[in-house]
């Protein structure tokens, strides 16, 4: 078995983190492919391990992804976003686990960091490897917690995604569950295995979508509406009041939000978890606008 890494980037300073987590694997991979999709001021190891290519230019991380698949010398593809960060035990440990043949996906527990808290194991429930794809990431089943199989934790057989390409656009949304979700189609029987050890380290910063200030919840809910159309309509309307809301609640954008409603109530059936997620939403921003309106009062004053 011959392990190729691969690593989108943009030339973020937390990329040389990333592929030193890479390179101290107690399964030493074959290679580390970063692949460049803009930026100059790259800075990676020194090692012969370490292989950089370089997109057209801002073609995004799914077909940077892509890219470097295409590339690999390894018949196992193991991916690592740039500002996440390996345990030193995480490729023995997850390929130990994979079952045997050509066509599976493994994936882990990780731990979510974020600035003044303390971090948070996720995902609080592990899919089952035969589990449906759209149910298990975007129906909500607690209110604690959350169901991700995120790019950092995936390794799989190279074949797999040759098979099933990633070729997304720059600027889409969802790669990877979109991804996932058209593997299950085309191999109906692939397992998809989380092992419950927590192996990766993912820095959430106020960079992510959901936290960036710019209200995306249209282009969510277009996504929604088209890629989950044939799920069952508590998935469909789960997602339509959750995961638009996010950056609209970032964005502060109301309409966003009620935006979000309309769209669950008309193309789903959301659960009760995802009512009261969004009526949470609308409390937190009606809350938010009011210390705003009182802080202006205080300072005219």
């Amino acid at each position: 078995m011959s392990i190729s890494v691969v690593i989108p980037t943009v030339c973020r300073s937390s990329v040389r983190r990333a592929v030193e987590s890479a390179l101290r694997q107690s399964l030493p991979p074959a290679e580390v492919i970063v692949v460049v999709d803009g930026g100059d001021d790259l800075d990676v190891p020194d090692s012969a391990d370490v292989r950089v290519l370089r997109t057209p230019g801002r073609v995004g991380p799914s077909l940077a992804k892509n890219i470097g698949i295409e590339a690999a010398r390894g018949n196992v593809i193991a991916f690592l976003d740039d500002d996440d960060v390996w345990h030193r035990d995480k490729l023995e440990v997850q390929l130990a686990a994979a079952p045997p043949g050509s066509e599976w996906i493994m994936s882990c527990r990780f731990l979510v960091h974020e600035e003044g808290r303390e971090p948070v194991v996720g995902p609080r429930t592990l899919i089952d490897p035969q589990e449906p794809i759209a149910p298990y990431l975007f129906e909500m089943r607690s209110r604690r917690g959350f169901s991700m199989i995120p790019t950092s934790t995936l390794v799989f057989p190279r074949s797999v995604a040759q098979e099933v390409p990633i070729s997304l656009a720059a600027g889409s949304i969802h790669d990877d569950p979109k991804w996932l979700i058209e593997v299950r189609r085309y191999f109906p029987n692939i397992p998809i295995i989380q092992v419950p050890e927590p192996l990766v380290d993912m820095m959430w910063s106020p960079l992510s979508l959901s936290r960036s200030g710019v209200d995306r919840s249209e282009e969510l809910i277009e996504w929604g509406i088209r890629e989950l159309a044939d799920e069952p309509k508590r998935v469909r309307g789960d997602y339509l009041l959750t995961s638009p809301v996010s950056p609209a609640l970032a964005a502060g954008s109301f309409r966003g939000i009620v935006r979000s409603i309309a769209a669950g109530v008309r193309f789903g059936r959301p659960g009760l978890l995802a009512w009261a997620s969004v009526l949470k939403s609308l409390l937190r921003l009606g809350l938010g606008r009011i210390r705003s309106v009182v802080s202006g009062v205080a300072k005219r004053r």
